[in-house]
């Protein structure tokens, strides 16, 4: 008895975690060989840089009172990574251990709490993308770690990382809280949460998630491309959003292989693209564990999700719903909250030019549901 005594002791003298988690990360500069390697996977080449609209971009929450789970996009391009960022900062804010009220006053979350779930969303991504036992952070040190030569252009940004690598999550978690806000308030969050999980995942591996070695991650224009949302979503670079891997013929005995997503994701994702018959989308992107969808319209993602966790295994609960929709970049000043029914049909034509192109989407998952904009002037 006398030894347990001693030990409670002892016990109480410890120092809270956090600070002891900070020496279980390891921390190395970034050296020239992997800008580029960097650069090559995002842009196709070590001699572009990101555009304005990448730099300038944070995980910054929307201050309109009804939209303050709401993440805001300045300008057009980094969408795909804004969008998965928000979808998960959602699953957070409405599914996650925290939450015991399951209504909209979980939309309305305080500014501590909001911060939060972003830390766990970002924690999930990265942790998921380095196969449940490995991450990388790439925070900013202010200062060059490397001088810039031969085919390299600098871009101010991935030359000052230093990459902390966790292998625990617990690691991981605790030294996002303490660095959160180099993401929330930024300036180039996005950019450093884009490095992260490719790193997490590994350069290699996301060269071999790939259909093709020399597609990349960020598109013309600066947008996002499938891959890239594909790896924020499931964890991997995959260039498909059907289920599983499609082998093709090619001739000559040579078969192409088109890789698809492996597993039910947390997310899912519906897109235009299916509506007009140039993709089709696999159940697990389709019915994802969480009802919370990225949205796939005219090359823009934006966030469309449902308050009911069961909505997708009750088919009771799938007969009339509410969907609540949310685009970081279009200004919107107000919620948008969809009445999806499908016990009726919606008799419109198929290539109306006046159906919202959200509602396309919508009915690429519940076929010819009526859908009902709830008085909100429909997006076209």
């Amino acid at each position: 008895d006398v030894e347990d005594e001693a030990t409670t002791a002892e016990v109480s003298k410890v120092p809270d975690l956090s600070t002891l988690y900070m020496f279980q990360v390891a921390s190395k500069a970034i050296d020239i060989s992997l800008a580029k390697e960097i650069k090559n996977l995002l842009f196709g080449s070590s001699l572009c840089c990101f555009s304005e609209e990448w730099k300038i971009q944070s995980f910054t929450f929307n201050s309109i009172p009804q939209l303050k789970y709401g993440i805001v996009q300045k300008k057009g391009g980094p969408c795909g990574v804004l969008a998965a960022v928000q979808a998960c900062v959602l699953q957070q804010l409405l599914f996650g251990d925290s939450n015991r009220n399951k209504d909209t006053r979980s939309l309305q979350p305080s500014e501590v709490h909001r911060t939060k779930c972003l830390t766990m969303a970002i924690a999930g991504i990265l942790w998921r993308a380095g196969g449940n036992e490995k991450a990388i952070v790439a925070l900013p040190s202010g200062k060059q770690q490397f001088t810039p030569i031969g085919k390299y252009k600098a871009d101010g940004i991935l030359e000052t990382l230093i990459l902390h690598s966790a292998t625990r999550y617990e690691d991981l978690l605790a030294f996002l809280q303490k660095n959160i806000h180099q993401f929330e308030i930024g300036p180039c969050g996005c950019i450093l949460l884009t490095v992260s999980v490719i790193l997490s995942r590994s350069i290699n591996l996301v060269r071999n998630d790939f259909d093709v070695l020399t597609n990349r991650l960020i598109g013309s224009h600066g947008y996002c491309t499938q891959e890239l949302v594909n790896l924020l979503l499931t964890g991997k670079a995959v260039s498909n959003v059907f289920n599983n891997v499609i082998e093709l013929d090619s001739g000559n005995g040579n078969i192409t292989i088109l890789k698809g997503i492996t597993s039910r994701s947390d997310i899912g994702l519906l897109s235009l693209f299916e509506h007009y018959d140039v993709c089709q989308v696999g159940s697990y992107l389709k019915t994802p564990k969480y009802p919370i969808w990225l949205v796939c319209s005219e090359s823009h993602f934006s966030v469309l999700f449902c308050l009911e966790k069961n909505l997708l295994g009750d088919w009771k609960t799938e007969q009339r719903f509410d969907l609540y929709y949310y685009d970081g970049l279009a200004n919107q000043e107000e919620e948008i909250r969809l009445t999806v029914d499908t016990t009726q049909m919606c008799t419109e034509a198929k290539d109306n030019d006046l159906t919202p192109p959200l509602e396309h989407c919508i009915r690429t998952k519940w076929h010819g549901a009526v859908i009902d904009w709830n008085g909100t002037e429909p997006i076209l």
